[in-house]
């Protein structure tokens, strides 16, 4: 069962959207950087965080993690100035892509595309895939392209 936050109801739309981060398709790699500067939570957990960024949903962050080569595992702040610019670029290439699709598309090169096959293999490298669960959310990463 999803644990959403609920519905709330409100005469001033603005009150809500105040309380989210940047669009992620919109936001600059320095307000990016600035967002994931100093936490110690792991980075998908901080990706689907819409506090920090908004827009991102599950399916979205193991892409963008995938592409970066980034354990959803990695603490924030073990992310160097490099993983960032990456996972940025990353970010803005998949949304793009989904945005123009309307959808997070289950292309047979993305990591999406192969979550629900049995067995699951990475796309790039054909290792196993990893279930796992990440800040609660079910999560799907190659232990071999995305090593801590």
């Amino acid at each position: 069962m999803r644990k959403l936050q609920g519905l709330r109801l409100v005469a001033d739309p603005d009150r809500v959207l105040r309380d989210l981060g940047p669009d992620a398709l919109t936001v600059s790699r320095s307000d990016f950087a600035a967002a994931f500067a100093g936490l110690r939570r792991q980075v998908k957990t901080a990706l689907v965080d819409q506090t920090l960024i908004a827009g991102l949903g599950n399916l979205l962050a193991d892409e963008i993690l995938w592409r970066a080569r980034i354990s959803p595992r990695r603490p924030c702040h073990r992310l160097a100035e490099s993983d960032i610019a990456t996972l940025h670029a990353r970010m803005r290439a998949v949304l793009r892509t989904s945005v123009r699709d309307e959808r997070v598309p289950p292309r047979r090169g993305w990591l999406t595309g192969h979550r629900d096959d049995r067995p699951a293999v990475c796309p790039r490298c054909r290792t196993g895939l990893r279930r796992g669960r990440v800040g609660g959310r079910g999560t799907v990463w190659c232990p071999r392209c995305q090593e801590s």
